[in-house]
């Protein structure tokens, strides 16, 4: 059984797109085989511990947890140190920084809650650039094994009812799983108690096994299902044919599970099919047909042998493949990385885990083990605490962003000082404010949301010595006076942090207002945070989008105009798919060894065409609206970045020199920051 749930797990991870699409529920086949054999583990311990006959061993803690460090940890140990140091070669710094977050949280058997934390659905592409991913199942496995022991040994010793307790504890699970599965569905898949359920079917098997209630059930209906199947049923084995029928039933349901379900709302009510016949298989016993001719035959029994470091290695091959690459690795690419991982799961195998899981001193491995996983912890923790350590990338940008850093600190503490509100909690930590200068020293300010902070670097850096920027920048914040941007409930739901930006930005347009010495305020805005989703703060009774555009930019003008400033409008960088985002990324940074990865779509996934870029209405609308309503201002300039990104009708992320312009599909990255900088000076200077 280890054998089908590893297989389609591999196969449904390498192959998403084919008949195995739904094989992901190998995972809960998993959790029902692991509360099965663990359980009877414990259940044979507690019961020679109660009863001291001396014929089994007595439940021990320090005995169960060492085994299980000398059972999981050798195998991920060696997981985790060979793609930390192929990452070193491999990674760019923000893949690599991340890798070391997600390998603490596997270190530690906590990657469901780190990745519950990052509210991302398992299911959505952005997953496949996570190489630790699928280890969100261990976690939930290891933190079972933390609490089931306890609580048996508990219920032991004041004589509980273990069967009662395994069945409300599974009900109660399964139930606030059914109400999360709509509500948080992220919740619903990594939350371990919502999963535990998973487990205790097994744990409920192994109970019922121990009785032996099964046997007595089939010697009872044995008969009357012989001689409604059979021809001859005096001469049938009772017991045998009712494992015969529970294997079939079980097998269906598994297979249904595999080729059937959809990703829609699981686990939920779906998940039943795999665990049901997790649960009929393993209760048909060895001598069922289907068990001891299909999977006792020795290419299943090899594959359940080596189905724990098959699944330990197979998703990490195939998401670096996919994270060089910048989009799904060709078929021949992704056999290639099965193959890879079946034989290095062999390696583990037979070279690795025997040495570690079985012999002598058995204690000793097992502190040898914690310490080894506690060393690659503290690996990832600085990794990760260290951006992926930069210093290892011939990285021209990163050589730029060392240079700024102390300034731009010291930029934060001014502004700071001044607006104690912009700080992280409140602003988030991009959206911090900067003075580059002391007060009353800054003559050019830039207020907006993250296409206003993204301008900053390469300003700083051209900056003449009469000169100093402040920039105020606010999650998605429209710069214009009186208006919250993303301000419905749903999205301050899903980004809390956007609550704040009006009032953020009503103390800088203060601000601003009263600076004699800011002479030039420079309006930057990514439109499509604002697409039809602002409110006019003066007027909420207005939900007419257009009204309230015009309402803002004319209550800004007027505003800016009255207190002497020049406005300067930004016409934003044009913005990208983040499919074609990947792409370019991949192909541009350079990586000599990635060539087999770089199909021609990629390589022309840098460039759009200009037109396309145009016909955006987000963007069509903020430069129609501002332009038309500036033409009663003398005081109003624009400065259209698409003459910076975009030549002969193509806009393109990168340089002529081939160099990555953009840190995602929309943000330009210190390099393209210097790019655009000296031409907006050109504008703010003549």
């Amino acid at each position: 059984m280890r054998a089908v749930a590893v297989i389609s797990v591999v196969l449904f991870h390498a192959f998403p797109d084919s008949i195995f699409r739904s094989g992901f529920v190998g995972v809960d086949v998993f959790f029902v085989i692991s509360g099965f054999l663990i359980s009877t583990i414990i259940f044979k311990g507690m019961n020679e511990r109660m009863a001291g006959t001396g014929l089994t061993k007595p439940f021990s803690f320090i005995d169960f947890y060492s085994r299980r460090v000398r059972r999981i940890f050798p195998s991920l140990i060696f997981c985790l140190l060979t793609f930390l140091v192929l990452g070193w070669f491999v990674l760019l710094p923000d893949e690599y920084s991340l890798f070391g977050k997600h390998t603490l949280g596997a270190s530690a058997y906590v990657s469901n809650l780190l990745l519950w934390s990052e509210a991302g659905d398992y299911f959505q592409t952005a997953s496949q650039t996570k190489p630790l991913l699928h280890l969100w199942s261990l976690g939930i496995e290891e933190q079972f094994y933390l609490i089931w022991p306890l609580v048996l040994f508990i219920a032991y010793r004041l004589n509980f009812n273990i069967f009662t307790l395994a069945f409300v504890g599974a009900l109660a699970s399964f139930g606030f799983e059914l109400r999360s599965v709509h509500d948080n569905p992220t919740a619903a898949f990594y939350s371990p108690f919502l999963r535990f359920w998973e487990l205790m079917a097994g744990s409920i098997l192994a109970w019922l096994y121990k009785g032996e209630m099964f046997t007595g059930i089939a010697n009872k209906v044995g008969p009357y299902l012989s001689a409604v199947l059979l021809r001859n049923s005096e001469k049938a084995d009772s017991v045998r044919l009712c494992g015969n029928i529970l294997s079939v039933l079980g097998l269906a349901l598994i297979l249904t599970a595999v080729f059937a379900l959809d990703s829609k709302d699981f686990p939920g009510y779906k998940a039943l099919l795999p665990v049901t016949g997790a649960v009929l298989m393993i209760a048909a016993g060895k001598d069922a047909f289907l068990n001891r001719y299909l999977l006792s035959n020795r290419v299943m029994v090899w594959f359940g042998l080596i189905s724990y470091p098959l699944y330990i290695w197979h998703w990490p091959f195939l998401s670096f493949a996919w994270i060089v690459g910048g989009e799904m690795p060709q078929l021949k690419v992704r056999i290639g990385c099965v193959v890879l991982a079946v034989v290095m799961s062999a390696v583990t195998y037979y070279f690795v885990e025997p040495r570690l899981r079985w012999g002598r001193f058995g204690g000793y491995k097992a502190a040898g083990l914690l310490c080894a996983m506690i060393l690659v912890g503290v690996a990832g923790y600085s990794i990760h605490r260290h951006d992926g350590y930069t210093a290892r990338m011939d990285d021209p940008e990163q050589k730029m962003i060392d240079v700024l850093t102390k300034g731009f600190r010291e930029a934060k503490q001014r502004c700071l000082s001044r607006f104690p509100d912009w700080n992280s909690k409140i602003a988030g930590g991009e959206f911090v404010c900067r003075l580059q200068r002391g007060l009353g020293k800054n003559n050019i300010a830039v207020i907006g949301d993250s296409h206003a902070i993204q301008l900053y670097p390469g300003l700083v850096a051209n900056v003449r010595k009469d000169e100093g920027i402040a920039v105020f920048p606010a999650g998605c914040a429209i710069p214009l006076i009186g208006l919250h941007s993303n301000a419905d409930s749903a999205a301050l739901k899903r980004i809390p942090l956007h609550v704040h930006t009006e009032h953020l930005l009503s103390e800088a347009f203060n601000y601003i207002l009263r600076q004699k010495n800011i002479k030039k305020v420079v309006l930057s805005h990514h439109p499509s945070c604002s697409w039809n989703n602002v409110v006019d703060t003066f007027n909420p009774e207005n939900h007419d989008f257009n009204s309230i555009l015009h309402d803002g930019f004319v209550r800004t003008y007027d505003a800016l105009t009255k207190a002497g400033k020049e406005i300067y409008v930004i016409l934003d960088n044009p913005s990208f798919s983040k499919e074609n985002y990947l792409q370019c990324k991949s192909s541009a940074i350079r990586r000599p060894w990635s060539v087999p990865f770089v199909s021609y779509k990629k390589a022309h996934a840098c460039t759009v065409k200009q037109f396309e870029v145009k016909e955006k209405r987000p963007w069509n609308n903020w430069n129609k609206t501002s332009r038309e309503l500036a033409a009663n201002y003398k005081n109003i300039h624009f400065i259209d970045l698409e003459k910076v990104f975009c030549r002969n009708g193509t806009c393109s992320m990168l340089d002529n020199k081939g160099h990555l312009l953009y840190r995602d599909q929309n943000h330009l990255n210190i390099k393209g920051s210097m790019i655009a900088a000296p031409y907006i000076f050109k504008e703010l200077r003549e």
